[in-house]
């Protein structure tokens, strides 16, 4: 087979974004001929079609769905790649890069970064640190739950702290890892004026009190909290009415004290607001659980490379570090 050239898998990637040639040529900031140049080279070295047109279009076929989920990961890893070698050449650093959920991710990097700097790789001036001892760099991303697990396969991420559920366990593709770090109690937040909301004998909250209610959900349409009431309501025998997606807390809060909502929240968001009522759910019933998400890598996958690359061994030694220290500022929420 033909060396590839990154340059088909850009075109192939662009295609199956944009849906089109001619967007893909947009998108790239390439010609039409120079996408359709690159993806015919693409299609000879790997001897299959990718591509579909049509007057509505252009779709990867099923092998090329096949290739474009490779040349996701494949360029995500390039572009890491240069971003890495500029660190090394600047400051001869390596860098972890740690994706979070916001919610979780404002609790736990901050006091993460502070644990680090007690590591002599990880302080901040590098004259303090040993020669002999590459230094790290911690690069945080914040974002959707979805695309942090996108970016996990892809190789864009070594780390990922995310959320589950009891009913939301399948998610994690097989080809990351899940480590639970701590579990956080979920709390229902309505208005003062809605009324007392009575409680079963196992402590969960009648939700039929809460039918004519709007609620807020997450932007994420997969949140993990979000599936938690809605299959609490539909057992209650009602659908929830959805009245708004946002994904700060605190601007959920005051969509509650002004009477616009009613939502689901964590024990880290919890508002202290005399307009609000907080109800505790039953642990036993429902909760947060917070995960430490990686991509799998066996151990001796690990020391097969760490032996040959000096650099490489210095990153997967920061990566441990990292998690070694996640762990160690997350055990007071255990």
């Amino acid at each position: 087979m033909e060396v590839l050239d990154t340059r088909g898998l850009s075109a192939l990637r662009a295609i199956a974004e944009s849906g089109s040639v001619a967007a893909a040529a947009t998108a790239l900031g390439w010609s039409q001929p120079t996408i359709n140049h690159h993806l015919a080279n693409l299609e000879r070295a790997l001897g299959s079609t990718l591509v579909e047109k049509s007057p509505r279009g252009s779709q990867p076929t099923v092998v090329g769905s096949l290739v474009v989920s490779r040349a996701i990961e494949i360029l995500g890893l390039c572009e890491r790649l240069g971003t890495e070698v500029a660190l090394w050449r600047e400051a001869q650093a390596v860098p972890v890069k740690i994706g979070a959920v916001p919610t979780v991710g404002a609790r736990v990097i901050p006091k993460l970064h502070n644990q680090l700097q007690r590591r002599p790789r990880w302080q901040a001036h590098a004259a303090t640190v040993p020669a002999e001892m590459t230094t790290a760099a911690l690069d945080v991303t914040m974002d959707e739950h979805a695309k942090l697990v996108a970016r996990l396969e892809a190789g864009d991420l070594d780390l990922a702290l995310l959320v589950s559920t009891d009913i939301d366990k399948t998610w994690i593709p097989s080809t990351l890892t899940a480590t639970h770090l701590y579990s956080e109690q979920l709390f229902l937040c309505v208005p003062k004026f809605v009324g007392p909301i009575s409680l079963d004998e196992e402590g969960m909250p009648d939700l039929t009190a809460l039918v004519s209610q709007t609620w807020a959900f997450s932007i994420d349409p997969g949140d993990a909290i979000d599936e938690v009431v809605r299959s609490f309501c539909v057992a209650a025998g009602f659908e929830p009415r959805v009245g708004m997606r946002m994904d700060d807390y605190a601007a959920i809060i005051r969509m509650i004290a002004a009477g616009l909502a009613v939502a689901v929240i964590p024990d880290s968001s919890v508002p202290e607001d005399p307009t609000v009522e907080i109800i505790p759910m039953p642990m036993d019933a429902c909760r947060r659980d917070v995960l430490l998400v990686s991509r799998s890598h066996t151990a001796e996958s690990r020391a097969k490379v760490s032996r040959h690359d000096p650099i490489i061994a210095a990153h997967h030694a920061a990566i441990a570090e990292v998690v070694a220290d996640v762990r160690t500022v997350t055990a007071q929420w255990r």
